[in-house]
């Protein structure tokens, strides 16, 4: 590529931004419903309810009166007003577990996402443009590019290997197997996002990044992409701007039939 403004950003347009976008995060209300759907809590929360409502019941007067000349009504008369308590205190064990459980999902998601943040602006990637080797953002990377990969490095994009020197790439992140996969420009020249090189060098030209690329479509089927509600709500306006479409052609074709009579 010769790296100029107008064609790179065409590119973007045309074939996509090399960022897959991550799902949306939980809000903290429904971490607090995820966590109230432990069996343990569930059977505590019934317990407490249990007790509860015990605590509040008191028999009828006659059958109260018998009961306490039998077994002393003083006693039994003072468990009945405290005997709430060990609901309330059983209820609230259960809101003070639900609680520390969803704060610390809600930090530690927070903290991941700012650390995957951080890697995606700082990680950066050598490629070759207007003949210049030079090293931009992975998220910079567009269909056409020629990358150089080396030992080491994660590929950020899906390409087709141009110049290889005994390149081996670990595949177990999509296939499972352990063995080093050798690429060669005759025999199995595809480089796969989200794989890593173990040994030698070499050159690909980039084909898909992003969505479109290999660890995108996973993220997709995985649902840990949120590009499927980009493309239902896209839907949707189509669907809308059909429906409009039919509409005005039936409204046409009724006074079209008007005139006509």
């Amino acid at each position: 590529l010769e790296g100029k403004p107008e064609d790179i950003s065409k590119r973007k347009q045309e074939f996509g931004q090399n960022v897959i976008p991550p799902k949306k995060p939980k809000t903290f209300l429904q971490l607090v419903w995820e966590a109230l759907q432990d069996v343990t809590l569930i059977i505590l929360e019934v317990a407490a309810v249990i007790s509860l409502s015990l605590s509040f019941y008191s028999p009828p007067d006659a059958e109260r009166q018998n009961c306490g000349k039998v077994a002393g009504g003083v006693e039994e008369e003072g468990d009945a007003e405290t005997g709430w308590i060990e609901g309330a205190a059983i209820l609230l064990s259960v809101v003070c577990v639900v609680l520390v459980t969803a704060f610390n999902d809600w930090s530690k998601e927070k903290q991941f996402r700012g650390l995957q943040s951080r890697i995606e602006q700082e990680q950066k990637f050598t490629i070759v443009r207007a003949g210049q080797v030079t090293q931009v953002k992975v998220s910079e990377i567009v269909v056409g590019d020629i990358a150089q990969v080396k030992y080491g490095d994660l590929l950020p994009a899906d390409g087709v290997l141009i110049q290889g020197n005994d390149l081996k790439i670990d595949e177990s992140s999509l296939t499972g197997e352990s063995d080093h996969v050798k690429k060669t420009i005759d025999k199995d020249p595809m480089l796969l996002s989200g794989t890593h090189v173990m040994e030698g060098s070499g050159k690909m030209l980039v084909t898909a990044v992003g969505v479109n690329s290999q660890t995108g479509i996973i993220f997709k089927l995985l649902g840990a992409s949120d590009d499927g509600d980009g493309s239902s709500e896209d839907k949707k306006d189509k669907k809308k701007e059909e429906k409009k479409n039919k509409d005005k052609k039936d409204k046409k074709s009724k006074k079209e039939d008007k005139n006509k009579k």
